[in-house]
């Protein structure tokens, strides 16, 4: 993962950030996310489900969906099966 910009609020703290993930580490990240039950993802933080939700819906939604027929699930067997 590469961190690409990092944008500021008004008090100089980071407000947005673009990352750049090979599929690998977005695969990886998905499944983490997938295999979470929300009150797990609200341990972690106040709003964790909700967070955790965005990310695994931009993953599934915004790119494996578009390319492989089962999507996440796809993506990590395709990654499974490279040599």
């Amino acid at each position: 993962m590469k961190v690409k910009r990092i944008d500021l609020d008004d008090e100089e703290m980071p407000e947005r950030v673009l990352v750049e993930l090979s599929h690998d580490e977005a695969v990886y990240l998905a499944l983490l996310l997938g295999h979470q039950n929300g009150n797990d993802m609200n341990g972690v933080t106040p709003g964790g489900s909700r967070l955790g939700g965005a990310v695994y819906e931009g993953l599934s939604g915004g790119l494996f969906n578009r390319f492989y027929e089962d999507g996440v699930d796809g993506a990590a067997a395709a990654m499974r099966a490279r040599p």
